[in-house]
């Protein structure tokens, strides 16, 4: 069986309903889905509640306003599968998503498969973001190259394959929920937390499997929390995750990794002085 954790916070009730439907139409059924409502307003509490009403596979809990993070975390002590995915609540999958993922992760014995994405504004597709051709596996010491991949956003000779695979995002892809284990989002984030996570899953995976199989919608929004956060909140949240890295390349002993640590942190740093312009 696999969980599907899809946190929820205030989702235009058009975007909800058509990422539950894409759910729904999963080839793909012994599912279930948590759905984690994170102090929504009473139109989208009510929705969720209506909807899922006859749906047996279906889990509704309502919290206090904690964050995605917290929400995730919600879901992720709940889940009891074998497997978890997390799909974010105004985005889509695609309907051979699970099915094709699960045989990937079971034929290969991967601890998590990645596909690609379509990022789509105004309901056009303006950019697939997905790796080479074929299915790609890294394990042992080619698990290093998968994970500067991670921290700095460039491909090389010796990991070209990953090409444009979405690296530190944690949609687009299905979990072995052992490999998991203890690991949870940081509450204390409330933007790039995902990756954050992919940082921190990196010590703790053991076997990667990526494909270019396109199996997300991603959906570009003018209501996302980068979009509706002040500067100095933003300002204060990357703060924090150069902490996070920073505390992680203290103890990191490769140097490959330590570099691209540091080639991290300078973007981020990068990135503040960017948002102090504003």
């Amino acid at each position: 069986m696999i969980d599907v954790i899809i946190p929820v916070y205030n989702t235009p009730i058009n975007d909800l309903k058509r990422c539950f439907d894409s759910v729904l139409k999963q080839t793909y059924k012994d599912y279930k889905v948590y759905i984690i409502d994170d102090g929504s307003n009473e139109e989208t509490k009510k929705f969720i509640d209506i909807y899922t009403k006859d749906k047996k596979n279906f889990f509704v809990k309502h919290i206090v306003n904690g964050g995605a993070s917290a929400a995730r975390n919600i879901g992720l002590n709940l889940s009891k599968s074998k497997y978890v995915t997390f799909v974010d609540s105004d985005d889509t999958i695609y309907r051979g998503f699970l099915n094709q993922s699960i045989k990937y992760i079971e034929k290969y014995d991967l601890d998590v498969i990645i596909g690609g994405y379509n990022e789509i504004v105004n309901n056009k597709i303006v950019r697939i973001r997905k790796c080479m051709p074929g299915l790609h596996i890294y394990q042992d010491e080619r698990l290093v190259l998968f994970f500067k991949k991670l921290l700095t956003s460039k491909t090389t000779k010796s990991n070209i394959e990953i090409g444009d695979c979405p690296t530190g995002r944690i949609y687009t892809r299905l979990f072995r929920r052992k490999s998991i284990d203890d690991l949870r989002f940081n509450e204390n984030i409330r933007i790039s937390e995902d990756t954050l996570f992919m940082i921190d899953y990196m010590y703790k995976v053991k076997k990667i499997g990526i494909v270019d199989k396109v199996w997300y919608n991603y959906y570009k929004n003018s209501y996302s929390i980068t979009n509706n956060t002040n500067n100095k909140i933003l300002i204060s949240n990357v703060k924090s995750f150069i902490k996070q890295i920073n505390d992680n390349l203290f103890n990191e002993q490769n140097k490959i990794i330590k570099d691209a640590y540091k080639g991290r942190i300078k973007k981020a740093k990068k990135y503040i002085e960017e948002l102090k312009k504003h």
